[in-house]
Order: C-alpha cells, then sequence, then structure tokens
C-alpha cells in the first residue's frame, strides 16, 4: 500500500516535469519565430525598392519671369524719364488754407449747403477759392470741412488744417509751417484787420456789438439797409444792391472794404436779389454758421471778390 501511494506521487512529480519542460520549449519557439520575423522585415527596408513601385516625388515648379506693367516697358522704350514719385508736404508746402465758407442755398431750399475753401497758392501767389472736385491749381480738392482740406495730386493725398482750426486735437494732421505764418497786417479797423487788397480777418465778437447796436437804434438799422440801393437789370429785376453811402453808415462801410458806388451782387454765392435775403445771411452770421463771407461786387465796373475771414 506503501509503495503504490510512493509510486502515485512519483508519476506527479514527472507530469509537472513534462508541463514546465513544453512550457518553456513553446516560449522558446514563440520567440525564434518573432526573431526571424523581425530580421526579414529589417532585411526587406534595406534592400532597394523595384522600379516599378519608386514613390513619387512631387518637382519643384518651373521658373518664370514676373509679370511686368506694359506701360513700363513703353517708358523704358520710349526713353522718357520716369517721373519721381511726389514729396510728402508738397501740397501742404504750397498750399494754405485761409478760411472756408458755406455757400449758401435759395432761401427754403431742400439741398444741403456746401462748402468751399479758400486757398492760398503761395508759388503763384493766387488767391484761389475751391469746391470739392474742383481744381486749385495743380492740386484737386478732394473734400473741404469746416477746419481742413483733402488735396490731392496723382495718387497722393495732402490734409491742409486751418492753422487756428487744428492747435490741441491730435486726430488732425499737423499744418506746415508755411500755413501758420501770420499775414501782415496792411490797416487795422474796429472790426479787425486787412491782410490783403481784398482780404480781412474780422473779429466775430466786434460785429455782433455793432449789429446789437444797430438793434437798438432803429433809425441806424434803417440807414444801414437804405443805403444798399436796388440795381435791376434790363427787365427791372433787381439783380444787385448798389452802395449809396450818403444814406447811412459810412464808416461802417468804409472799415470793411467797400466803397461808394460798389454793386453787391453775390454774398456766399447767393444773389442778393431782395432785402429778405439779406436778412437770411444775417441770421446765419448771427448763429455762428459762418467761417467766411465772401462779397462778389462790381466796382467800376470790374467783377472782384472781398473776403472776410471769420475770428472769434
Amino acid at each position: 500500500m506503501n509503495q503504490l501511494k510512493k509510486r502515485m506521487q512519483q508519476m506527479r512529480q514527472l507530469n509537472q516535469v513534462r508541463t514546465w519542460q513544453g512550457l518553456a520549449v513553446a516560449l522558446w519557439v514563440m520567440a525564434a519565430v518573432l526573431g526571424v520575423h523581425l530580421a526579414w522585415r529589417g532585411w526587406r527596408s534595406a534592400q532597394p525598392a523595384a522600379p516599378g513601385r519608386a514613390r513619387a516625388v512631387p518637382l519643384p515648379p518651373a521658373f518664370q519671369w514676373p509679370a511686368v506693367d506694359p506701360a513700363a516697358w513703353r517708358v523704358f522704350r520710349s526713353g522718357a524719364p520716369v517721373a519721381p514719385p511726389p514729396v510728402a508736404g508738397a501740397l501742404s508746402a504750397r498750399y494754405r488754407l485761409a478760411g472756408v465758407f458755406l455757400i449758401l442755398t435759395e432761401p427754403g431750399a431742400d439741398t444741403d449747403t456746401q462748402r468751399c475753401a479758400i486757398l492760398d497758392d503761395l508759388q503763384t501767389r493766387e488767391q484761389i477759392l475751391a469746391q470739392e472736385g474742383e481744381h486749385a491749381g495743380d492740386a484737386r480738392v478732394v473734400r473741404v470741412t469746416p477746419d481742413y482740406v483733402i488735396l490731392s495730386s496723382g495718387e497722393h493725398e495732402e490734409t491742409i488744417t486751418l492753422a487756428a482750426g487744428s492747435a490741441g486735437d491730435p486726430e488732425k494732421p499737423t499744418v506746415s509751417a508755411a500755413a501758420t505764418e501770420p499775414m501782415p497786417t496792411l490797416e487795422t479797423t474796429r472790426f479787425g484787420r486787412r491782410v490783403g487788397d481784398t482780404r480781412w480777418e474780422v473779429n466775430r465778437q466786434a460785429v455782433l456789438a455793432y449789429y446789437q447796436e444797430m438793434m437798438d437804434n432803429p433809425e441806424r438799422l434803417a440807414g444801414l439797409f437804405m443805403a444798399m440801393e436796388p440795381d435791376r437789370d434790363a427787365n427791372g429785376r433787381v439783380a444787385g444792391y448798389r452802395l449809396n453811402t450818403a444814406l447811412g453808415e459810412k464808416d461802417f462801410y468804409n472799415q470793411v472794404g467797400l466803397r461808394d458806388g460798389d454793386v453787391v451782387r453775390r454774398v456766399n454765392s447767393m444773389r442778393m436779389t431782395s432785402q429778405r435775403r439779406a436778412e437770411y445771411f444775417i441770421g446765419e452770421f448771427v448763429q455762428n454758421r459762418l467761417g467766411a463771407v465772401v462779397l462778389d461786387i462790381e466796382r467800376d465796373g470790374q467783377p472782384q471778390k472781398l473776403i472776410y475771414l471769420v475770428q472769434e
């Protein structure tokens, strides 16, 4: 009995040994197969690819000369010199913005008022009045605002600002030195000073003080209007007002540069055909809507423009 038990124990031990030996052999076989597989893949990757299976490599694009504007070729062929680009500040160095005035529409009209710039051409010594879209010498007026204008020359644009309208405003460009030089005083009056043959700088408060004097004295106010007698055309219609200083307020008219016999045809482009229009113009001035006043007059049969730059 004891021998049988011993015999069975030996057989179990033998079976365990054989099981471990089988597992070891299986692991060794798997490792060998894996090693062979890896070696095969390494050898395949090292071999040159077959001609028919080579991967396509993108070629760089063919060289092309850059396109040239035909206009440039015409310049080279003709031998004409190429114009240099405009120098920055050239327009502001040449033009001085003296003022901006409203072109008044007829009373009761629905259209908006337009602005007109008063420009000094420092090169030609000319005085130019131009609206948007019009030319001022060699420059074109692109935009007119109450205190600056935009001028263009070709594709080049510059902003020219009133010397008195841009101080302390960082959004406004700096004006040129030429634009800030004060004009010499030729004559001083109660209402301001004359700075040119037909240009005045008038103080608005001084004019309003005179206007209040007229309102407080009806006789003087009547004389102010009576001095302007209707000037009629061939059809008998009022075409302006002729000054007769003997009828009243001679000192006032003389101090603003008007002479006896002058005929006022337009004020800021509004035709003076009735006293109502003159009153409308005065109302615009009192409401501070006029930065400048331009009178179209006839003097000794010749047209002239008298310009009054309104200052505070």
